[in-house]
């Protein structure tokens, strides 16, 4: 299942945010988009594919709304989110 994972704090490492979500199952990938450009916080955005459906639901329930890094991240399935764009973070 395809994650979008909103309100990230710009701090926030492609290594850290996969190991986030390796805590509650397989991640293929995690990858950060800088959103400086695209929004007027700054805040990043994610995608998070976890190919496992149970897994994936977990990591909505278990983080969703958590507190990282000072920020209170957003998770929902990637059909919520359509249409965001822009260019990743991930080095």
């Amino acid at each position: 299942m395809n994650l979008y994972v909103g309100n990230i704090s710009r701090a926030v490492q492609p290594a850290e945010l996969q190991q986030m979500f390796a805590g509650v199952g397989q991640v293929l990938y995690a990858r950060l988009v800088d959103g400086a450009d695209n929004n007027a916080d700054g805040m990043g955005y994610a995608f998070v594919y976890v190919p496992n459906d149970e897994q994936a639901r977990t990591a909505l329930t278990n983080l969703n709304g958590m507190l990282f890094k000072g920020e209170k991240l957003t998770v929902s399935p990637m059909s919520e989110r359509p249409g965001i764009v822009g260019g990743t973070r991930n080095k």
